[in-house]
């Protein structure tokens, strides 16, 4: 079980989840199986909170990068327009050629590299959250269409769909 611990103003709030167990196969769990719908609807809600915690820790991550590189990139122009003006007989370089120096830089390229990567990893957890709500919309629509009535047997008391173990507690009221 995963935990996140977030401040707002001076309360602390502890959320916790349990995460993905298994390998998903993300078209398959982005499909809506009619054949389960109830199932379908009740554990879908805590898979798109998944995918937004991932992508919270995603943007995160992203950011941190990105103040990374800036970092050394400020750094690396310090470095490089010293190195630069002392091969130039002390003349200051233009900023294209501090532009240059950076760019060629091996630890700046190793930084962007870090940084444009994170986003992709973004990107790709931005994608499966938004599918996630649409199917999350689309399952809302379904079960307010009143064509949804099942009742959970004996041999399904207690399962796993969509990741989530479900558990009968009760006849499900519809």
């Amino acid at each position: 079980m995963a935990k996140k611990v977030i401040n707002i103003g001076d309360a602390q709030y502890v959320i916790k989840f349990d995460e993905f167990e298994d390998d998903i196969e993300i078209d398959d769990l982005l499909k809506i199986d009619y054949s389960n719908l109830i199932g379908e609807i009740v554990t879908f809600p805590s898979i798109v909170n998944k995918f937004g915690l991932m992508l919270a820790d995603a943007e995160s991550q992203v950011q941190e990068k990105k103040l990374s590189l800036e970092i050394y990139e400020a750094k690396c122009k310090e470095r490089l327009r010293i190195t630069l003006a002392e091969a130039n007989n002390g003349k200051n370089p233009t900023v294209d050629q501090l532009n240059s120096a950076v760019l060629n830089d091996k630890g700046y390229q190793a930084a962007r590299r870090t940084y444009i990567n994170a986003q992709k990893v973004r990107d790709y957890l931005n994608s499966c959250f938004w599918s996630a709500k649409e199917k999350n919309s689309m399952l809302i629509s379904l079960a307010k269409g009143g064509d949804v009535q099942e009742e959970y047997s004996d041999e399904r008391t207690e399962r796993r769909v969509n990741n989530v173990l479900l558990k009968k507690v009760g006849k499900l009221i519809t």
